[in-house]
This record gives C-alpha cells, sequence and structure tokens, in this order.
C-alpha cells in the first residue's frame, strides 16, 4: 500500500482527543434531554396538523432517545478511561520535540528531520536577504529624501 501520508496520533494526543470528543458528546446528550424537558412536546403538538409528521417525529424522538441512552455510557467511560494527565512545572531545557516545532499543525510536525533542516536554512538565508534588502531600501529612500 505504500507508505502512509498521515501519521496516527500519538498516544498521549489520541488519548485527550477521546477525551474531548466524550466531553462533547456528553454536553449534546445534556442539551438533547434539555430540550426533551422543555421543548419536545410543544415540537411534536405543533405538528399534530398532519398526523404523518406527528408519527414521524414521534418516531424520530424516540430514537434520539435510544440512542442517547445508549451513548451516555459510552461517553462516560471515555471520560473516565482517558483523563488528562497532569503535568508537572515545565522543564528550563527545551525539549527535543519543542526544537520540532510542537506548537505547530500536525501536518508541519509531520516533516522529515532532512527537511525541517533544509527549511531552517532557507529561512536563514532569507532573513540574510532581506537585511541586505532592507539598508538598500533604507538608503534608496535616504536619497529619495535628501
Amino acid at each position: 500500500m505504500g507508505s502512509q501520508s498521515q501519521a496516527t496520533p500519538s498516544a498521549p494526543r489520541r488519548s485527550t482527543m477521546l477525551f474531548r470528543r466524550a466531553r462533547s458528546g456528553l454536553v449534546l446528550i445534556a442539551l438533547f434531554w434539555l430540550w426533551m424537558l422543555f421543548g419536545a412536546a410543544d415540537f411534536v403538538a405543533a405538528l399534530f396538523g398532519s398526523p404523518i409528521h406527528a408519527a414521524l417525529a414521534v418516531f424520530a424522538l424516540g430514537a434520539l432517545t435510544l440512542i442517547s441512552l445508549l451513548f451516555l455510557p459510552i461517553c462516560i467511560a471515555y471520560l473516565v478511561l482517558n483523563r488528562p494527565k497532569v503535568h508537572a512545572a515545565p522543564s528550563v531545557a527545551p525539549q527535543a520535540g519543542e526544537a520540532q516545532g510542537n506548537g505547530l499543525a500536525p501536518v508541519i510536525r509531520m516533516m522529515p528531520r532532512r527537511a525541517a533542516v533544509h527549511g531552517a536554512a532557507l529561512t536563514s538565508r532569507a532573513a540574510v536577504r532581506g537585511a541586505a534588502l532592507t539598508s538598500r531600501a533604507a538608503a534608496k529612500w535616504r536619497d529619495r529624501a535628501s
């Protein structure tokens, strides 16, 4: 199948991602149940002009109720099993992963080391050229101003 273009996230990041998804699922389930408590009766009562629409609404609400009851323990289990770890105080020396750009998007982080070094070399050369261009531009503006 060839090489993978997308690497799977590391275990701590995957755990954090699953925790956030479970938390979002619980929020959605809570919102659904609050709506069922306070607004669903008005919604179904408004559809009683057409018996087909009312039957479809009652069927959909029943299905969503069963689905929410199924996902509630699953979300709670994911929350408990994927709790984020509490980290100690950050060290003063930067880690090797931070030098690679830990705060960058996953696609940028997946760059091979050779490409990252080449990119850093290009950036430093561009900075030198930019400084030279800046001094030339400043001299040009000084000449025009005089």
